[in-house]
């Protein structure tokens, strides 16, 4: 796998990303900043959401999630669990603040966590000797962006497991570590860009978005059970399978005769929300655990990267959540009172891959 970088003009730059399996994406930089369509995966890592503006999800994701997440608690809490359960209803409003809770305050951390490399953070006694000079080439730093003949390209090879600029951040930046156009940063242990929480996932905020993901799948699980069976004890004697179709149900809501047929569209109105966002954190959750199982990135799994992590499962906990991975599941706390146990700048503990290593060439004119 290879990723060549080709400087075309003294405006534009493109940067053609080869793939082993054939796939080839491409993205538009102007000015050292990232624009432009991505076909395929990228630096930025946007995935399947790239059918959709990613400016527009990075903007207004968060407050569909939330506006979804606070309506349904509102409704099943304090209008569904009473009518359901009279005499215990404040033992299941406790256990369901508690999803709440475990939710948003992970999210915030998520949010509010910066995972972005920074050179001040990097050890002083390495800046010496560390595995490349903190300069940056010539090309990239007086912004050289001139034609050049496709016939006479000098490249610079830089492995994947070594470090490599960024030609939009202009600085060295060390193995895994990718730059991220939304958050206008080269993020360590980059997995991907999460649109609910408008961050990236990475090496600091990996055990917030797991045990958010966690709580979230908890959640709809207890939101599905007692969403049914309250649906079934006062509802089902009055609906219709028509009512079953969104927009049927979504007409009912507004325009329903009396109040139980509105009530009806409301319920199945939110039972499609519902549903989507249970497949939607089921499936990234899978996804985030098996990565971290596997010792890979979401990077390096959807470009087939080679990764050996010899370590135990324990061990890969505590790359992510710390040396007490046990307690992140009750009580989140900020990552300075209980770092990851992990090598963001070197790796050194992987198995270097039999075949040949990734490379990636800045070509320079």
């Amino acid at each position: 796998m290879s990723y060549v970088i080709n400087i075309q003009d003294s405006t534009d730059m493109a940067a053609h990303c080869h793939i082993s399996n054939g796939s080839t994406f491409s993205t538009s930089v102007k000015n050292g900043s990232h624009h432009g369509r991505h076909t395929q995966s990228s630096d930025s890592g946007l995935g399947i959401w790239e059918i959709i503006n990613p400016y527009f999800l990075h903007q207004w994701m968060p407050y569909f999630f939330f506006g979804e997440v606070v309506f349904m608690y509102s409704v099943g809490c304090f209008f569904a669990l009473p009518r359901l359960y009279p005499e215990t209803v404040h033992i299941h409003q406790v256990i369901g603040t508690f999803f709440l809770y475990e939710i948003v305050v992970n999210w915030w951390f998520i949010h509010r966590t910066d995972s972005s490399f920074k050179v001040s953070e990097y050890p002083k006694e390495k800046l010496a000797t560390g595995p490349y000079p903190f300069e940056v080439p010539e090309i990239i730093q007086q912004n050289k962006l001139v034609p050049i003949i496709q016939a006479h390209i000098n490249t610079s090879h830089y492995p994947y497991w070594q470090w490599s600029p960024c030609l939009s951040c202009k600085w060295w930046r060390p193995p895994r570590c990718h730059h991220c156009k939304l958050c206008g940063g080269c993020i360590l242990k980059r997995d991907h860009h999460c649109f609910f929480a408008r961050n990236c996932i990475g090496l600091k905020n990996l055990r917030y978005f797991l045990v958010f993901l966690f709580y979230t799948c908890v959640a709809c699980a207890f939101t599905v059970f007692h969403g049914v069976n309250f649906l079934l004890q006062f509802y089902w004697a009055d609906m219709s399978y028509l009512d079953l179709v969104p927009m049927l149900s979504f007409l009912r809501s507004i325009l329903g005769s009396n109040t139980t047929l509105a009530q009806v569209g409301v319920m199945v109105i939110m039972g499609y929300g519902l549903l989507a966002l249970s497949l939607l954190s089921f499936m990234h959750f899978i996804d985030a655990c098996f990565s971290l199982v596997v010792g890979k990135t979401g990077f390096e799994l959807e470009n087939n990267i080679d990764v050996k992590d010899p370590r135990s499962v324990t061990k890969k906990l505590q790359s992510v959540f710390g040396p007490h991975w046990q307690y992140a599941f009750i009580l989140p706390t900020p990552y300075f009172l209980s770092p990851a146990i992990e090598d963001p700048y070197n790796w050194s503990y992987l198995i270097p891959p039999k075949k040949k290593n990734p490379v990636i060439q800045l070509v320079d004119p």
